[in-house]
């Protein structure tokens, strides 16, 4: 059973990726860090001086570090007060780190992850969340959101509106909760993807236009109807937003049960879907979609062949060839503009983690309804509970 905490504890993380690597970065941080280093240094040689008692910031130490042999390492102190913040910059195997760490914990210091370390050392769980977002940020405008969010465009957003709740400005403190509210959809996906289906009868061409936006052969494309079984996905990104595309089993009555299974993954990852791109064939009869989406576009596909009906029924539909890749910026356009209609400015405020996401939801009916004493409570919880290990999970 591990010991209650004790505002003396040291704490040790690493803070390079998990993984073999050449270099890894071990971080110590608490009343003890210097001195247990020093315990476990030795100098690479005998003429070479231990480390002091008291470090100089910034000045670098190479010798060996750890129980029996140790590993060779370089010593900095990246701070000295309030707490001292020591960081061991070593070979970066893992069994290396792993008997590296396993040598301070033996000695009573408490090992951590990196998130809950940058929680402490910076002693903003906002700050740290952002960091940890930030590891995770899928293209460059997410992680700039993020990265405004790590300079603090969330939490002066939040200190206003606190603000104006304290201060009974109701009015004022309803337009930042508005603001925030129409950032959550945004803010749910800066580490997760959307999603987008891509769905529709047999041999439209669901499996080539999912080729062609993604840039390589992600599906099998055949002219055997039903050969996509499975949901298939594959990453990219759209005017800078992450987006997985699903291509699925196409929809017709007649079916094998091993078809129809993957017809009922097609239907369920449709309806589950941020967006759904239902594939029209624009040589041969339309399939109409007979499931209900929130999100639906029409895509007639194959333009660069005649036509066999009057397109113009699929009101509002992108025309693409998925062969020649004409119309593929325009539905790239389209799919950006379905999933984020409005992009946040430079330095906006954005919530950024499911519970934050969650609360401004809830609290803006609230604020609306009269109960602002209600959304307050809501939107303090969720605040005060943010923790750099409860970013978005799927969905």
């Amino acid at each position: 059973m591990s010991q209650p905490e004790s505002p003396g504890d040291t704490y040790i993380a690493c803070l390079t990726p998990a993984g073999a690597a050449a270099i890894a970065c071990l971080a110590l941080w608490g009343p003890r860090a210097w001195d247990l280093v020093r315990e476990l240094f030795r100098p690479r040689s005998p003429s070479h001086s231990p480390l002091p008692a008291q470090p100089e910031t910034g000045r670098l130490w190479l010798g060996l570090l750890g129980d029996g042999v140790g590993d060779e390492v370089v010593i900095t102190a990246k701070s000295t007060r309030p707490v001292m913040l020591v960081e061991v910059h070593c070979h970066g195997g893992r069994e290396v780190i792993r008997l590296l760490k396993e040598s301070f914990e033996s000695r009573g210091v408490r090992g951590c992850s990196w998130q809950e370390f940058e929680s402490r050392v910076t002693g903003d769980a906002v700050h740290a969340a952002a960091t940890a977002g930030l590891a995770k940020a899928l293209t460059v405008r997410t992680a700039s959101i993020l990265l405004d969010q790590y300079q603090g465009a969330l939490t002066q957003a939040m200190q206003r509106l606190f603000a104006h709740w304290n201060q009974d400005e109701e009015e004022e403190a309803g337009k930042i909760l508005a603001e925030l509210h129409g950032w959550a959809g945004v803010g749910r996906h800066l580490t997760v993807p959307w999603r987008v289906v891509i769905a529709g009868a047999p041999n439209v061409g669901k499996s080539s236009l999912i080729n062609a936006l993604a840039g390589y052969q992600r599906s099998i494309v055949t002219e055997i109807p039903g050969t996509t079984r499975d949901v298939v996905t594959a990453l990219i990104a759209v005017d800078g937003w992450p987006v997985e595309l699903a291509d699925t089993a196409g929809m017709r009555k007649q079916a094998d049960d091993l078809e129809q299974a993957g017809m009922e993954l097609a239907q369920r990852a449709a309806i589950e879907a941020d967006l759904c791109l239902w594939v029209l064939d624009a040589t041969c009869e339309p399939t109409w979609p007979d499931i209900r989406v929130d999100q639906l576009r029409f895509v007639v596909n194959k333009i660069d062949l005649p036509a066999a009906w009057d397109t113009s029924q699929a009101s509002g539909a992108i025309r693409v060839s998925a062969r020649t890749e004409e119309g593929l910026l325009e539905l790239c356009q389209a799919i950006s503009q379905a999933l984020v209609p409005e992009s946040p400015a430079p330095g906006m405020a954005i919530p950024f983690t499911f519970e934050l996401c969650a609360a401004v939801e809830q609290a803006l009916p609230l604020q609306r309804a009269g109960k602002s004493n209600e959304a307050r409570q809501v939107l303090k919880s969720a605040w005060t509970a943010v923790s750099p290990d409860k970013l978005m999970p799927a969905g």
